[in-house]
């Protein structure tokens, strides 16, 4: 009779709570907690644990408490950043990450939590341990989004830190703006014959057998930035093949952002330059003004890469500086 009479009662309350819009206290730290920011392409479907396969996807949130540790649910390699301390590597790391293996003062901190280097770019995001008592507020982020579509060198690969070293992080860091690196180690503009990020680039996955296709009403980045181009010259894409696989690129990349400023880089070794120039010109010609290309010429030099084609984290942070200029004025 008593467990009756609580159900009943409990089930009277929860009625009046939404009769009058009163919700459940927020769970800090869980994957319902709404102060959690999440950038990047992310399958929000799994109510365990939420996924990205891009590199350089990462959550932003405020928290309180001197600990904070996340739970992930794959092995991977992740960087953290609280307030405005270095950025800590947790590499190969799985299951529970501590990301204050020493205590922090009290008091609010911000916390962003990045993943992804060199083909390993699975983000299993299962929520955060916080301190008892201690609570989650949402952080400040930019109204301004830059996509960054490339391959390798958009990844930062080859350095320590990769994406988040990287000159698109770099960049749009400085710029204060949100940011997302859509780019894959050795792919190509066109598929040649392996599927190229003219396929790839709509799929939710970066790699894998029967992606799912992205949806594009999920967000809208203000500018595109684009550097593709390197690996097709060393697949040997015949300049015809890519001039027509970057034009049709580009057209479906202005219909799925008609208001997006795109831009388009030479690639920094200076590889199908010509043909990419000539697409653009063209594209811009026919009435797309939103188009633009950034000659990349004497950007680098040798003493700015690792190996001769991936630049070092100092060439990454040069050409950021280089970039932030030009990208400036459309981010305002």
């Amino acid at each position: 009779m008593k467990t009756k009479i609580l159900i009943i009662a409990c089930t009277f309350f929860c009625s009046i709570n939404m009769l009058y819009g009163k919700q459940a206290p927020t769970l800090y730290g869980t994957l319902s907690d709404k102060n959690i920011k999440y950038f990047g392409r992310w399958d929000f479907t799994n109510s365990t644990q939420y996924v990205s396969y891009w590199g350089g996807a990462y959550i932003k949130v405020i928290f309180t408490g001197t600990t904070v540790k996340a739970r992930v649910g794959n092995k991977s390699n992740f960087f953290a950043k609280i307030d405005d301390g270095p950025w800590v590597s947790f590499l190969n790391a799985k299951d529970t990450l501590n990301l204050t293996p020493t205590s922090i003062s009290k008091g609010s901190h911000t916390l962003i939590l990045a993943q992804g280097k060199d083909y390993n770019y699975v983000f299993n995001f299962q929520g955060l341990l916080l301190d008892e008592g201690a609570k989650t507020k949402s952080p400040k982020v930019s109204s301004t989004l830059i996509e960054y579509i490339g391959d390798s060198i958009t990844t930062g690969y080859t350095d320590a830190q990769a994406d988040v070293s990287c000159y698109a992080w770099v960049c749009s860091e400085a710029l204060k703006t949100e940011h997302t690196q859509i780019a894959y180690p050795g792919i190509t503009l066109v598929s040649y014959p392996k599927p190229g990020m003219d396929v790839q680039y709509f799929k939710q996955q970066c790699s894998g057998a029967n992606p799912t296709d992205w949806d594009f009403n999920t967000y809208t980045p203000k500018v595109v930035v684009i550097n593709l181009g390197t690996n097709d010259n060393n697949k040997k894409v015949p300049d015809s093949l890519l001039m027509k696989g970057y034009s049709i690129f580009l057209k479906t990349i202005r219909d799925k952002f008609p208001k997006a400023e795109i831009f388009v880089m030479r690639t920094f070794l200076g590889v199908k330059a010509a043909p990419t120039l000539a697409v653009v010109n063209a594209r811009i010609n026919a009435g797309d003004k939103k188009l633009h290309y950034i000659d990349t010429n004497g950007w680098v030099t040798k003493a700015d890469y690792t190996d001769g084609l991936h630049p070092s984290v100092s060439g990454n942070i040069k050409i950021a500086g280089l970039l932030q200029p030009i990208l400036a004025p459309y981010v305002k």
